[in-house]
């Protein structure tokens, strides 16, 4: 009603005091403001509520929260159900990111925030305009530096880079035509030539004694899959597993350290890889069971990232630091290390696959896929596990027809036999407190490392030393493997020339 709104300005001005128009004005100039203020209070909280619900910082606050799951493979992470595991709600949040955002581009990025891409745009300007002036210049500069950093790819994982893509269907393939075919891999980011041709070159030092590992195993059980069946125990589920993964992190104490990813289409039995920072233990579902699970824990959180943990806080702990204290290579120290604890509290510690590994490793560089697959039959009938063993010591290959490998899986046995040689003089518990060192670098680096036991821990099953040294003799009684034979293989002038000589 007009007249009632003029009778109500009246009021009000003059119980201000004020002329009525210029109270007037004041009163459209206040609204003018208020609304101005509460739109920019709009803008701003939804602002703070897109960086909460996308900004990385946030993440790991809300995954946290999250119970750990058994989860799929890989590839269901794209789909649109219930995050299964840690690993997976933090991929899906990070992918669901920009598929939620509007259309309206920012750069190289996109914002929810039309007020944030309008700002952006507006600076972008201005710096284009004022580049003349040595102040924006050198701005635009370090914005431009800055860029770079994150248009810089990571280094991939050579492991995951040397996965093929097409494994399933060359598998299908190589099965329909009853085992005579040379599967032909194709790799999404393959690694560079000399990277491949580093571990191309296998070794046939341990060969004959690998080869008494598997017959002595084959003597006991009669078939590699009878050996499963006994000494890995009945298949577990996912959720089983998880169980077990969740009450070895928190013996460990390590919580919220380390995230799971259960999958079928993952090439190794298990395999630690990085997510958004955090080491992620990825496990093939198929191969769970229930007395090789937890030397599974052991061999993957009890050693690898137990060590990885406690090598953060050594002076050695990035590749400047290793080139300044000139230390070896971390293998074959790190696998052989973690090979003994998968076997070390099991009823019959035998380091078939170990050794079946190594001596698919040496064959392969001699052999074609098919012809490797025919020789694998004298110890593994089954043609689901040989593929698996070829598969994995063919991997980087395009043509494996030819004869190559990658022989990284020798490491195990090899590691194995060399701490084992010299069990009596390694101090274990530096070994795994020092973080990711070779056995041969410990007494050395010992002046420059930290070892306050209440920062750099050890694995429970390592506490009690006499314990632990019991059980690794054990394991070489199991195996046949004598100190005879590894003085043999490995004279006390290679401790020395091992123990002095700088360089990997």
């Amino acid at each position: 009603m007009p007249g009632k709104k003029s009778s109500s300005s009246s009021t009000n001005a003059s119980k201000s005091g004020l002329p009525k128009k210029e109270s007037s004005k004041k009163i459209q100039q206040s609204k003018h403001v208020s609304t101005k203020i509460k739109t920019k209070i709009h803008d701003q909280r939804k602002t703070k509520s897109d960086t909460k619900h996308f900004g990385a910082k946030k993440l790991p606050r809300t995954i946290a929260a999250v119970p750990i799951e058994s989860c799929s493979s890989a590839s269901s992470v794209r789909t649109k159900s219930p995050t299964r595991c840690v690993s997976q709600l933090q991929i899906s949040v990070t992918n669901s990111r920009h598929a939620r955002l509007p259309t309206i581009k920012c750069g190289p990025k996109e914002s929810k925030s039309n007020s944030t891409c309008s700002s952006k745009a507006s600076s972008s300007r201005r710096t284009t305009q004022s580049s003349s002036s040595r102040t924006t210049s050198s701005s635009t500069s370090s914005a431009g530096s800055g860029d770079a950093k994150k248009k810089k790819k990571k280094k991939p994982n050579l492991l995951l880079a040397i996965r093929p893509s097409n494994v399933e269907s060359e598998k299908t393939r190589f099965m329909a035509r009853h085992y005579q075919y040379d599967p032909r891999f194709v790799y999404l980011n393959p690694p560079a030539e000399d990277v491949l041709e580093r571990f191309n070159k296998p070794s046939n030092k341990l060969l004959d004694q690998a080869i008494k590992i598997m017959h002595i195993a084959l003597k006991k059980y009669g078939t590699y899959e009878n050996f499963e069946a006994h000494t890995g125990g009945p298949q577990i589920s996912r959720r089983e597993f998880t169980q077990m993964f969740k009450e070895y992190i928190a013996m460990e104490g390590l919580e919220n350290k380390v995230v799971l990813n259960l999958g079928d289409d993952i090439l190794s039995r298990a395999i630690m890889t990085r997510s958004k920072g955090k080491p992620c233990l990825n496990v093939r579902v198929s191969t769970l069971r229930e007395k090789w699970a937890p030397g599974m824990l052991r061999h993957e959180l009890g050693t690898h990232v137990l060590r990885s943990t406690n090598n953060k806080h050594q002076p050695w702990n990035n590749t400047k630091g290793r080139e300044r204290h000139n230390l070896r290579h971390l293998n074959p120290t790190e696998e052989g290390l973690a090979n003994l604890h998968s076997v070390l509290y099991r009823d019959d510690p035998s380091l078939w696959r170990a050794a079946l590994l190594y001596y698919t490793a040496y064959k392969a560089s001699l052999m074609s896929f098919s012809d490797l697959f025919h020789d694998l039959e004298k110890f593994v009938s089954d043609p689901e596990i040989r593929w698996q063993y070829c598969a994995r010591v063919k991997r980087g290959l395009v043509d494996t027809s030819e004869p190559g490998c990658f022989s990284k899986d020798q490491v195990y046995l090899t590691g194995v036999f060399e701490i084992l040689r010299y069990r009596h003089r390694i101090d274990f518990h530096s070994l795994v407190r020092m973080g990711k060192i070779a056995y041969q670098d410990i007494e050395r680096l010992k002046p420059q490392a930290a070892l306050d036991a209440k920062v750099v821990k050890i694995p429970f099953f390592m506490v009690d030393l006499q314990d632990y040294k019991a059980r690794l003799h054990y394991i070489m009684t199991k195996n046949g493997i004598t100190d005879v034979d590894l003085v043999r293989l490995y004279p006390d002038a290679d401790w020395d020339d091992m123990w002095w000589t700088p360089g990997f």
